[in-house]
């Protein structure tokens, strides 16, 4: 019986790091991070507002605004380097191959035009022998596929016309629309109460099932994460500092902020009457402290934290954790 080799990632993102401004005012706000993701696998981007996971999914899609730009590293679509690609090129990769669901439907819609509309603008861009009735027929199916109820009468609603829900569920349809390989979904249930959050979850467990995708999930939510994720990386300040599988970073968790993180989650079992909190806030990329990023907030920080930057450690499996000293031996001190 010979044994059946993991599949290879679809995409790959190594040693990248992007910077917004030029000369002496040029900081850098994701450093040095390396990442993959296999078909038909999810992997989530956890960390604080700041800690450099938006920017990040926006420097793979090629979507940086004008005063960023990656200063090191490569984004492989399978063999492709996405880093080196002309923009047109880039543009008939971007929603045919990977494709994106903003932060916020409100206003990735375009107010002034249907759903429907938008939904055969998108298809057409990337199918242009299709006649606008049969993209309005792949859209009013797309909309099926994402269970918007009454899709036919849907199709011409404007967004305000809309739940929030059915916003996100527009949106992904959207970025489904060309069957990608990497679906890159950026906080896509922040702003839906749980129930909708866990339909909108649900469905796109569903539909990776049925395509194969992968999918890249961006959420400073751990409840999330452990509904859905099968890897999770760690950002804090531009940079990973853990990550591994789901398993691997939840139930054997190597880095203090990690465990912070998971101490704010409430549990219903504790019966606690307060939260674990982290003190502080994220730096910002022009007062970053020296050493490791996270020792201002960390109540394990020891002196040489604060001298030099860590590098990650291996703990086994595919999990490494960018920490001096795993947190049995510093509680344990």
């Amino acid at each position: 019986m010979t044994e059946t080799s993991a599949p290879q990632p679809i995409l790959r993102i190594e040693k990248l790091s992007v910077a917004f401004g030029k000369g002496t005012d040029r900081l850098t706000v994701v450093d040095d991070v390396s990442m993959s993701v296999q078909p038909g696998r999810t992997r989530c981007i956890v960390g604080e507002s700041g800690s450099g996971k938006s920017v990040l999914s926006l420097a793979v899609m090629n979507l940086l605004p004008e005063n960023g730009a990656l200063s090191a590293g490569r984004v492989l679509l399978e063999d492709t380097d996405l880093t080196t690609l002309s923009r047109d090129q880039m543009r008939r990769i971007r929603g045919k191959r990977i494709a994106m669901i903003f932060q916020e439907p409100m206003t990735s819609l375009n107010p002034l035009y249907t759903v429907g509309a938008q939904l055969v603008e998108a298809i057409r861009s990337h199918f242009p022998d299709l006649d606008r009735k049969a993209a309005r027929g792949k859209a009013l199916d797309l909309m099926r596929r994402v269970r918007i109820p009454a899709a036919e009468s849907r199709l011409d609603n404007y967004p305000h016309q809309m739940s929030g829900g059915m916003r996100q569920r527009v949106m992904i349809a959207m970025a489904l629309s060309c069957e990608p390989d990497v679906l890159i979904a950026d906080e896509p249930t922040t702003a839906l109460d749980v129930t909708v959050q866990a339909q909108v979850l649900d469905l796109l467990r569903d539909l990776q099932a049925q395509t194969g995708m992968a999918i890249i999930l961006i959420t400073h939510d751990l409840g999330v994460v452990a509904n859905i994720a099968d890897d999770v990386t760690v950002m804090y300040a531009g940079r990973i500092v853990e990550q591994g599988t789901r398993d691997e970073v939840l139930r054997d968790t190597q880095h203090p902020y990690t465990l912070g993180l998971l101490g704010s989650v409430p549990r219903v079992e504790d019966g606690h009457d307060r939260l674990l909190s982290i003190e502080g806030t994220v730096p910002p990329p022009f007062d970053l402290p020296p050493g490791c990023r996270f020792a201002p907030r960390c109540v394990f920080a020891a002196e040489r934290c604060r001298q030099a930057q860590p590098e990650a450690l291996p703990f086994g499996g595919s999990h490494t954790a960018a920490c001096i000293r795993a947190p049995v031996e510093l509680i344990e001190t």
